[in-house]
């Protein structure tokens, strides 16, 4: 994950067994594709993403909280464009170089340690798309990483996020407690995300509830824990809190497609 919290040195030690044999047969159980994820998010999401984009093999691409960079690597990949990677743990940048090496993309890619919750490091209009998958429910001021992101992108550019705490019908407390063990977590009620991102300049252009990826990833990733046991111990609490809270769509899972808007001439 990209944000300062107690447990960092955790997810140091996680990311240092990422690509481990154990962990990548993990993920094939997890997910049916191995493409380096850490998320809800999996490869037929991302091939019907990329058009939503814009890309070319000209462009250049954000990812805010790349993590090992798998979904990132996964789009260069499948596009040609330069990418850059934005994530608080080195562990993970390196895992996300290898990955690019691997594939024969490392000249496409860059990465930059960076905390999401302070301002970004690169003149505005740098880029010409951005993705943030699953990462803006653990940012303390949401309002303000739109903008920026706003910044960053060159008129007309793209903004893809994945938000899968979004607040859809009532919660306990200890449900709340149960989906929180990463850190800092902040839930938004519905209709709360396109709100900021419109306030921040960025135009809605698409939403779509994918409430039912969240289920599936969840129930395979636990599938896959209890058959190998390569996760935390919390791990198996917190997908089945997942779990039931994405069957009764109490919490889900929400793609927001947006637009940088053209600069007023008026």
């Amino acid at each position: 994950m990209n944000i300062k919290r107690p447990e960092a040195g955790n997810y140091e030690s996680f990311y240092r067994e990422f690509d481990s044999p154990p962990m990548r047969q993990f993920r094939r159980d997890a997910y049916g594709e191995d493409i380096g994820q850490h998320s809800w998010v999996d490869a037929n999401e991302l091939r019907a993403d990329i058009p939503r984009l814009g890309l070319s093999s000209s462009s250049r691409l954000l990812d805010l909280g790349c993590g090992p960079c798998g979904p990132l690597t996964f789009i260069l990949a499948n596009v040609g464009c330069h990418g850059v990677g934005l994530e608080q743990s080195p562990a993970a940048l390196r895992i996300g170089r290898e990955r690019a090496a691997s594939l024969g993309i490392e000249a496409l890619l860059s990465v930059q340690v960076a905390d999401l919750n302070e301002p970004l490091p690169f003149e505005p209009h740098s880029f010409d798309a951005a993705i943030s998958i699953d990462v803006i429910l653990h940012l303390r001021d949401r309002q303000q990483f739109f903008r920026e992101v706003a910044s960053m992108l060159r008129p007309g550019g793209r903004f893809l996020a994945t938000d899968a705490g979004v607040l859809t019908g009532d919660v306990s407390n200890e449900e709340l407690r149960r989906r929180s063990v990463h850190g800092f977590t902040q839930f938004a009620a519905a209709g709360r995300n396109e709100q900021l991102l419109e306030a921040a300049g960025l135009r809605v252009i698409e939403i779509e509830n994918r409430t039912t990826s969240a289920l599936r990833n969840a129930s395979g990733r636990l599938a896959a824990l209890q058959a190998h046991p390569v996760q935390p111990g919390k791990q198996q609490e917190y997908l089945e809190t997942v779990i039931e809270l994405s069957r009764r769509g109490a919490m889900s899972r929400f793609m927001y497609l947006a637009e940088a808007r053209e600069p007023c001439t008026t």
